[in-house]
């Protein structure tokens, strides 16, 4: 039974909807957790010597590695003396000794695979990945390697980014033992990485039939879904906020779907609530603050986005959206500022750049500074000529500046790529009726300067 509860400890992430039993589960585990490593002693082919685990109980490493060197002088074939030591040393941060002793044993101990086994464990947790390699890449090379050999040769595949690799030899250690979670977990990682997303989808739903109350793998699924499949990815935080409201990391997943779906109120709304229970992530901050940002909350999306620049002066959507913000709470010069430094970071499409100088032209008119203004509405027209709306804000600016003939020229293109009857959507009415005006005035005007 113990045993079993070690294999669950160490392939479950403790993500449990009853928090008050994942705690309770954490500290049993600690308790047993020297108790274990004895059972799985007892079950190879070393250590049965009481005296020596009842040092290690007590923590008397200097005690342990004497007696443990007189059992060696005593029975140089003895691996549990050889085990027991290099642990002791382990312990006292003497990683480099610990090896050496391991190295002894398999110069003099028969059960060498056992030897094997634990040098490479010893490589592992020190990070010695190519050493560790090396040991692992020959115990796989046996008819039936234990879990922990293809758990860590997967990691090191994994670290080095060999994904196919790493699945190659997950499908072999599945075939081998299919109820280790881990190798369905890190199927879906592998395949996830690769872009492979339907066989991700596939083998953390595997993983999920295992443990279904495991929140990490719950995440992993629901965000491979947000690339695939919006709405089911809602499904599964769903099913996790009901049971526990205040999981910060799938109303965050939620509010991302909802993104997806087009739905902006909705995400805003799972922002929010994160933002309640104490998120300040970038992404949260950064996202919300756009939101408010586009339905005119400019006090709240000045607030959030500024935040969001602090941490990242480089995010095109953060800088545009944060000189909205300023320029709508009129800080004009601070709006230009942040306009221009959006222009030089992005790489976007027309339609959004045709934007930034519209706004850019907003200020300008504003400031009075007509000549700028219309330069910004020329660009912002050319870049977006579908953009009827910009004509209007050109003929203004001519208009302020007393060039009557494209005032003119522009009110008339305006009013001529004008269905009144189907776009009144796009354009006011006064705005049309403005225009009429100031082509009969114009038109006056030009007729007696002749």
């Amino acid at each position: 039974m113990l045993l079993g509860i070690e294999i669950y400890y160490k392939n479950s992430r403790f993500d449990f909807v009853n928090p008050k039993f994942t705690t309770q589960l954490t500290i049993m585990m600690k308790s047993f957790k020297l108790i274990l490593v004895f059972i799985s002693i007892q079950s190879s082919l070393f250590a049965q010597n009481t005296e020596l685990f009842q040092l290690v109980q007590q923590k008397d490493w200097n005690t342990l590695i004497k007696k443990s060197d007189r059992l060696i002088q005593e029975k140089p074939n003895d691996y549990q003396a050889y085990y027991w030591k290099q642990y002791a040393l382990v312990e006292e941060s003497k990683v480099s000794d610990a090896i050496h002793v391991l190295l002894a044993a398999f110069k003099s101990c028969e059960n060498k695979l056992e030897i094997r086994s634990e040098l490479a464990n010893l490589y592992f947790h020190q990070g010695m990945y190519l050493q560790a390699k090396t040991e692992l890449d020959i115990l796989l090379k046996e008819a039936n390697p234990n879990f922990r050999t293809f758990e860590q040769r997967v990691i090191i595949h994994e670290f080095s980014k060999e994904r196919v690799a790493a699945i190659s030899l997950l499908h072999r250690g599945k075939n081998n033992d299919a109820s280790q979670i881990f190798y369905w977990i890190h199927l879906g990682d592998n395949y996830k990485q690769l872009g492979e997303y339907d066989d991700a989808i596939e083998f953390y739903e595997m993983a999920m039939d295992i443990n279904p109350l495991d929140y990490e793998t719950n995440s992993k699924l629901a965000r491979v879904y947000l690339k695939t499949s919006p709405e089911d990815a809602l499904d599964i935080c769903d099913i996790v906020l009901e049971k526990d409201s205040t999981n910060i990391r799938f109303i965050q997943i939620a509010a991302s779907a909802h993104i997806k779906m087009d739905n902006e109120k909705a995400a805003l709304k799972q922002y929010e609530k994160a933002m309640s229970l104490g998120d300040s992530t970038l992404n949260t901050i950064r996202n919300a603050g756009i939101i408010y940002q586009k339905i005119k909350k400019s006090n709240k999306a000045l607030n959030l986005l500024s935040k969001a620049y602090q941490v990242d002066s480089t995010n095109v959507k953060v800088v545009f959206y944060l000189a909205m913000a300023e320029s709508h709470l009129f800080n004009p010069d601070r709006g230009l500022e942040l306009f221009d430094e959006s222009l030089q970071l992005m790489q976007a499409d027309s339609s959004i750049l045709s934007i930034i100088h519209k706004e850019k032209g907003i200020i300008y008119g504003d400031k009075k500074m007509h000549q700028k203004a219309l330069n910004n509405y020329l660009l912002a027209h050319k870049l977006n000529p579908k953009k009827k709306f910009y004509l209007y804000l050109i003929a203004e600016q001519y208009d302020a500046l007393n060039n009557k003939k494209e005032a003119l020229k522009h009110y008339q293109l305006l009013l001529d790529n004008i269905d009144e009857k189907t776009n009144q959507d796009l354009l006011s009415s006064s705005i049309c009726n403005y225009s009429k005006s100031r082509i009969d005035k114009l038109t006056e005007d030009l007729f007696m300067e002749r």
